[in-house]
């Protein structure tokens, strides 16, 4: 358990952190403007808070194995636009674009495990797209919580990986996986989380041409 927590939890570190140092480093230089300087330092603190908030919840799900969550009325489609407008630049630098439809409204959630849960459904997907290609996004309020897809076009996962694909460090191609950071735990996490809020993950793919990944949250409607 303590292991399987160092790795939960550095792979949770990376992808703020990377985006920390990277902003970081952009007001270090001075050539932002005064708007695109204060968007950076207001992003520096918010994902400072949410490693502060993360960490702590990281310690009491796995550590303390805590099963109950304090779920509060939230709005999935505010928490995904947020996300793409810092991570747009990013990901189009990338040659890899966003298509949302985003279904408005409140559902019971954990706010900071449910970004979490975004951020790993969207890295995996970026990872799949080395050559670039398209994210589509879509989220919709039911009557027990939300049910949010994320799809790529990619290369897809074999039909035989498909079964071990949440398991904690499987990596479908180690090779790839680790040239571009991937330590084959972010879609247990994903799995963990849906757990969490009574929900389940499920995974459609195809060798070549993508793959779609469905997250039946069940929290609660508001």
């Amino acid at each position: 358990r303590q292991n399987q927590f160092i790795g939960d939890f550095t792979h949770e570190l990376k992808t703020p952190m990377t985006s920390i140092i990277g902003y970081a480093d952009l007001l270090r230089r001075n050539t932002l403007s005064k708007e695109d300087a204060d968007d950076a330092a207001n992003y520096i603190f918010s994902e400072g808070r949410r490693l502060e908030r993360l960490s702590i919840k990281m310690l009491e799900l796995i550590v303390a194995e805590q099963e109950q969550l304090e779920l509060v009325p939230t709005s999935p489609s505010e928490i995904i636009k947020n996300l793409i407008i810092h991570l747009e630049k990013k990901y189009n630098n990338q040659s890899i674009y966003f298509i949302t439809e985003l279904g408005e409204g409140p559902c019971m959630l954990e706010p900071d495990l449910f970004t979490s849960l975004i951020i790993n459904l969207l890295e995996n997907a970026k990872r799949a797209m080395p050559d670039g290609g398209t994210i589509s996004i879509s989220s919709e309020i039911t009557k027990n919580g939300c049910i949010v897809s994320v799809s790529d076009t990619g290369q897809g996962i074999p039909a035989e990986a498909l079964v071990h694909i949440t398991e904690a460090f499987y990596r479908v191609d180690k090779a790839r996986s680790r040239a571009h950071g991937g330590a084959g735990l972010g879609l247990t996490l994903c799995a963990k989380i849906a757990k969490l809020h009574n929900g389940s993950i499920s995974i459609e793919s195809q060798v070549d041409r993508g793959t779609k990944i469905t997250v039946n949250l069940e929290g609660g409607a508001v």
